[in-house]
């Protein structure tokens, strides 16, 4: 069991307030169009962040999909123009700036307990109006994912597959069977986190303890400087 303790924890700690930073802080810097070496430089760091932190699985597709973009937009460019070229090459290099986004998301939703984030933000004296809605969301998108495998799953059981060619040929039975479930178990997952976590106390006014060792290191500090100067920056160099 402790084999298993050990294996699953992160080589490099890092605390939610700093993901959360990296979070913004990739965000703003990709909406500015960064140049490809500020570009580079982030996904790299995020893909470094998230082997650290045990998710070598993800890190690997991310990078394997961004090789991919990377390579269409230095090959293709080079033999293909034309108004629909221009279009391609536009969604490409789109695409490939939003995946340092989505493992910033990643690193935040799928590596951080709620009792971590919750104490991270107490120690920045947020008030627990903030702090609840926050930690209920926190929750709520992993839980919908789940969800959706769910239905995903129920309608492969039924012989219904949710496929390109289904969207194209069949619209609406596939927006029926898919959107239907899923909104009717949107409702319900919401009210059962907001009751969960009242039930568990969060709104308790009493201070708050946690097993984990939450606090700021040198890494985090690091990581959130990265997260300021991309983001002041990513628009202008």
């Amino acid at each position: 069991m402790q084999l298993i303790e050990a294996a699953q924890q992160p080589v490099l700690r890092i605390d939610a307030r700093t993901k959360f930073a990296l979070l913004f802080g990739v965000g703003i810097s990709s909406l500015m169009f960064p140049p490809l070496w500020l570009e580079a430089t982030t996904f790299v760091l995020m893909a470094l962040l998230l082997t650290l932190n045990r998710r070598i699985k993800t890190s690997a597709k991310f990078t394997a999909a961004f090789l991919i973009m990377l390579l269409l937009d230095w090959t293709l460019s080079l033999k293909v123009s034309g108004g629909f070229a221009a279009l391609f090459f536009s969604l490409v290099r789109l695409g490939r700036l939003m995946l340092p986004i989505f493992m910033a998301g990643i690193l935040l939703m799928k590596t951080t307990s709620v009792s971590e984030f919750m104490l991270s933000f107490e120690r920045m004296h947020l008030p627990n109006k903030l702090i609840i809605p926050l930690s209920v969301m926190f929750r709520f998108i992993p839980t919908i994912s789940e969800e959706w495998h769910s239905i995903q799953d129920a309608m492969r059981f039924r012989g219904i597959g949710i496929s390109v060619r289904s969207v194209l040929t069949k619209p609406m039975m596939t927006l029926e069977y898919t959107m239907v479930p899923l909104l009717m178990s949107t409702a319900t997952i919401s009210d059962e986190l907001a009751a969960a976590s009242l039930s568990r106390g969060l709104d308790a006014d009493t201070k708050r303890t946690c097993i984990e060792d939450v606090r700021l290191r040198t890494q985090d500090y690091l990581l959130i400087l990265f997260s300021i100067v991309i983001a002041v920056t990513g628009g202008m160099v």
